[in-house]
């Protein structure tokens, strides 16, 4: 795919934050548009897998859609963090759990207007901290845990509706089941 008969004209911040947001005007084929681009930074989604079968879900209020969402633990990357770094500390930090990590894959969650990149890890072998860290105070998480076919069918009835979590729901079932191994992105 070429990129031909693109060029960007102007980008211009409209908003600092713990986001950005920008109004980006390009030309594509002769034509000008405007677009608003979130520039979020990358952030990494964990599967943390309980007895083989299992999976340890969080349930947490987003403000954002006014809903309690059943999800995977996920976080931003902090500043001179590796995926790794930032997954092993999400999943602490959102679960009271550590486990062994292996990278899943990794995709753009809304390249539509974000630029957010999601690095996915599996956490396997996982077990309870002793003295979990504290989650952000922002954050009213409870942890609980199913069945990966109980999560495949919550994916389809709509009791799991965050993209992410299906996402990371089914790309875990599909390597589990093609005996793919999971692959350094």
């Amino acid at each position: 795919m070429s990129r031909e008969g693109y060029s960007v004209i102007s980008k211009k911040v409209v908003h600092e934050g713990p986001v950005r947001l920008r109004i980006d005007t390009f030309n594509y084929n002769g034509k000008v548009f405007r677009k608003e681009v979130v520039e979020h930074s990358p952030s990494v989604g964990i599967i943390p897998i309980i007895n083989n079968k299992e999976i340890l879900l969080i349930k947490q209020f987003r403000h954002a859609v006014n809903k309690y969402l059943i999800e995977i633990p996920a976080g931003k990357i902090e500043n001179n963090e590796s995926p790794y770094e930032a997954a092993k500390r999400e999943l602490a930090e959102e679960t009271g759990y550590t486990g062994v990590l292996k990278p899943l894959t990794r995709c753009f969650l809304a390249p539509s207007y974000d630029t957010e990149l999601m690095h996915f890890f599996v956490a396997e072998n996982v077990s309870k901290l002793d003295n979990p860290k504290k989650m952000d105070e922002d954050e009213n998480i409870t942890n609980f845990v199913v069945e990966l076919k109980d999560a495949i069918k919550y994916c389809y009835d709509g009791t799991i509706i965050d993209c992410k979590t299906v996402t990371a729901i089914f790309l875990y079932y599909f390597a589990l089941h093609s005996n793919n191994e999971f692959k350094n992105n």
